[in-house]
Formats: C-alpha cells, structure tokens, sequence
C-alpha cells in the first residue's frame, strides 16, 4: 500500500511540475489532463506560445469561429469557379453550394475543428513544444477519438477555458455536435470537385 501511495504522489508531483520533460523549452509548461493514461500538457500563457505552434493555434482558432478549414474553402470556391466557367450556368447548384457553406458558418461547434484547436494547444511528452507535426497529431486526435467521448472530451475544465464559446450547457454541447456532425455527412465532407476545365488555345 506504500508503495502505491509513493507512486501516486510521485506521478501526481511530476504532472504539476513538467519541466523535467521540456527542459529545453524556455516556457512555463503546466499539465492539462490525461486521457487513457496519457497525460498532456500546454503553455502556461496561451497568448505567449513559440512561433510555430503559436501560428499553428492562430490558424485553428480562426477555422473554428468560421466553421470551416482551409480546404473546405478551396474546394469551394474551386467548385464555384468551375459552374461559373462552364458552358451553362447552373445557378441552382451555385446556390446550393452557397447556403452549404452558410449552414456550415452557422455551427456552434465542429468537432474536427475543435480537436485540431486542442491538439495545437495540448502536448505529450514525446512533443517538441515549440512545434506542431501534422502527422503526429493526426494519431493523438485518433487517440482521443478512440478513449474519450467527443462530448465528454471538451467538457474538460482546460479545453473549456481554451474555447470560450464553449461556455454553454452539456445538453447544448452535445446537442451541437450532433446537429454538426449529421450537416456534414449530409454535404459531405467537401464540396464534390472536378477539375477546372481545359483552357481554349
């Protein structure tokens, strides 16, 4: 039973003192959470991250308060540009396209979204702090997937301090990402592209 107890301590005092794990990084690091064993971690200042991860924060944020990520608009616009160009003109499918996106802009919460936000934000220790490796990150957001409820997961005290807006009740929470998921399977995940057609010599 000591021994236990020794262990506990002993981890319970290496989560709330990181540094060891990052000595290398000239940041204040504290823990976050752990899921299915594995503990995370994140800056402690969220305004005052390294450049690269700081960019990589940044850029996710924003796809989270739009609704939509950068390939979603490409797509898009590149599916736009392409009934516009063609020989007839299908306004009812520019249309369709147009309220897609709008419905999309609309989303309280998008669950791919915010699990790239938090992937940004929180770090392992297998991490370098100051960077952001996309394939790497893939895995860990699978990991949390696979252990975590999606509801459950962003209901964590540090991720709701991270994303404001989730600031609402765990009905709606969860209600939300419902509704977000089922809108996007019903529009796919992108708007279906089909090359831009061949330039007249």
């Amino acid at each position: 039973m000591g021994t236990l107890l020794q262990k506990f301590r002993t981890r319970g005092h290496n989560r709330r003192k990181p540094k060891g794990l990052f000595p290398a990084s000239r940041h204040i690091i504290d823990y976050a959470f752990t899921v299915a064993g594995v503990d995370y971690y994140r800056h402690d200042d969220i305004f005052n991250l390294p450049f690269e991860r700081g960019f990589m924060a940044l850029a996710a944020y924003e796809e989270c308060r739009m609704g939509v990520n950068r390939e979603y608009l490409d797509a898009h616009t590149t599916k736009v540009r392409e009934l516009l160009t063609a020989p007839k003109v299908n306004i009812f499918e520019i249309h369709k396209l147009n309220e897609q996106l709008k419905e999309r802009m609309l989303f309280v919460a998008d669950a791919d979204l915010l699990y790239k936000l938090a992937s940004v934000v929180f770090f392992d220790k297998n991490e370098n702090p100051s960077l952001y490796e996309i394939d790497y990150n893939k895995k860990k957001i699978e990991f949390w997937k696979r252990h975590k409820g999606v509801a459950d997961f962003f209901l964590q005290k540090p991720l709701k301090e991270l994303i404001p807006f989730l600031s609402i009740s765990e009905t709606d929470l969860r209600a939300s990402l419902e509704v977000s998921e089922k809108i996007r399977r019903l529009q796919t995940e992108t708007p279906e592209v089909s090359p831009p057609p061949a330039s007249k010599k």
